[in-house]
């Protein structure tokens, strides 16, 4: 998978990933996070997480993907209108 900022956002709509309540107000409000903060390398670092496990528990139950097609997957869902998704965490990178 790749740590961009449409995979968490999706994952968070499905609860598969759960922002500190703190966190989840910064980005709920568009708050701009630094550029290699520790909240931005949390949410990278989890998302990254969350798609291998999620990766592993399709796995068990006979869709054997691997990380990419996930990692697209994911993406086309993000995208898709009837998605109702909060906002996206912001930040100010060339890493995204």
């Amino acid at each position: 998978a790749f740590a961009d900022y449409k995979l968490p956002q999706i994952l968070r709509a499905w609860g598969i990933l759960k922002y500190a309540p703190t966190l989840a107000r910064q980005v709920d409000a568009q708050k701009e996070i630094a550029a290699g903060s520790a909240a931005e390398i949390e949410i990278r670092a989890a998302t990254l997480w969350a798609v291998e496990f999620l990766r592993d528990a399709l796995a068990a139950r006979g869709r054997a993907l691997m990380s990419v097609q996930l990692d697209w997957i994911l993406w086309q869902a993000s995208q898709e209108k009837f998605a109702n998704l909060k906002p996206y965490h912001r930040v100010r990178t060339i890493y995204y």
